[in-house]
């Protein structure tokens, strides 16, 4: 016979998840930080428990301190959860302002990339003007030692995708490619120090390109905005002023993806809020 002790319920593990995903919901669905009054009013827990929850979840990431002092908004942890799962679609609708202005600008074409998996494919690209570039179309996949798409993301990458691609031997594809582990993870090294990777004929012939991380929050990097031409045409212009735009067009991406991730889990919370969070805390 299972005997249960007086003072824990049988389903006392269910109901604290219930509770501590009510505190969430309720944060989530609302448009500004909550203090831990309006959390305890929102969802008609207790104040102790409200109080005990919220550092709680502090504590592992899912809530953050907002602008305000003692006021919570989601947290890192459980937005970088969100953002590496956004659907392509609404990634390309985010960044293709930011590339048709970049292609208007360079007269260049402009691409963001995505870590699928263990590999990097082009996912939005934008052309200057009519031009028909056969070395950026969308879903092509980036290899991690040439592309500046690729390394770009590499570069800041967990040590097991390092690590896997690193054990690979990899292809010589122009006389300027790298193939080397220790060239390679000294040109991984540079990107890190200066946030910003370059493919110098190092993927096709005569074709240049730099790009830089997307950095969305908490979630790391998973996504890189780069430009590429020509390497004679490219190669004329200000290097520097190519990577300020670029890592300015990168932390605009990056914003619109971290708000976009926020208002998704906003969005994904349903109404928990007002009575039938009452309701629902009632019964827990």
């Amino acid at each position: 016979m299972k005997v249960v002790s007086k003072n824990r319920s049988p389903h006392g593990g269910r109901a604290i998840l219930s509770r501590y995903a009510l505190i969430l919901d309720t944060v989530a669905q609302a448009s500004r930080a909550l203090s831990l009054a309006e959390i305890g009013e929102r969802t008609r827990l207790p104040q102790a428990t409200v109080y005990r929850l919220v550092h709680a979840l502090l504590h592992v990431g899912f809530l953050a301190q907002g602008k305000r002092r003692k006021h919570y908004v989601l947290g890192p942890r459980l937005l970088r959860m969100h953002c590496p799962a956004m659907p392509r679609g609404a990634v390309r609708q985010l960044a293709q302002p930011i590339l048709d202005r970049l292609a208007s600008d360079f007269g260049e074409a402009v691409y963001v990339a995505k870590l699928e998996g263990t590999e990097v494919e082009t996912l939005a690209v934008a052309l200057p003007g009519d031009e028909n570039l056969a070395f950026i179309r969308p879903g092509r996949s980036m290899p991690f030692h040439a592309a500046a798409s690729a390394k770009a993301i590499l570069a800041f990458a967990d040590e097991r995708l390092l690590d896997d691609v690193m054990a690979k031997p990899c292809i010589q594809y122009t006389a300027r490619t790298k193939t080397t582990e220790h060239e390679i993870a000294a040109e991984i090294e540079k990107i890190r120090q200066q946030g910003f990777a370059v493919s110098d004929q190092e993927l096709d012939p005569g074709i240049l390109s730099y790009a830089c991380p997307v950095r969305t929050g908490g979630a790391g990097v998973v996504y890189s905005l780069g430009v590429v031409g020509f390497a004679d045409r490219l190669g004329y212009s200000s290097s520097d002023a190519i990577v300020s735009s670029l890592k300015s067009a990168a932390e605009t991406l990056s914003n619109a993806i971290w708000d976009d991730a926020a208002s998704a889990s906003a969005r994904a919370a349903g109404p928990l809020g007002g009575n039938n969070a009452g309701e629902f805390a009632a019964r827990l």
